[in-house]
């Protein structure tokens, strides 16, 4: 992971650590660091998320919001 996802940075600048739900995948307690931009409003995902929508999956769950 790259310095801007971890460390003091992440503390200062995001409410909680950068921690919460996932709107994906509905995981709680993870960190949210991947701004995804649908239909002109953004979306912080976790890095699973990141990854499996980069790969087209969560197609469903994309269109669903």
């Amino acid at each position: 992971m790259s310095k801007a996802h971890r460390g003091r940075p992440l503390k200062e600048e995001t409410p909680g650590s950068g921690r919460g739900n996932c709107p994906l995948c509905k995981r709680s307690g993870i960190k949210l660091l991947y701004e995804y931009e649908v239909d002109e409003k953004k979306l912080v995902i976790c890095k699973q998320c990141n990854s499996a929508v980069k790969a087209g999956k969560f197609k469903e769950a994309i269109a669903a919001l």
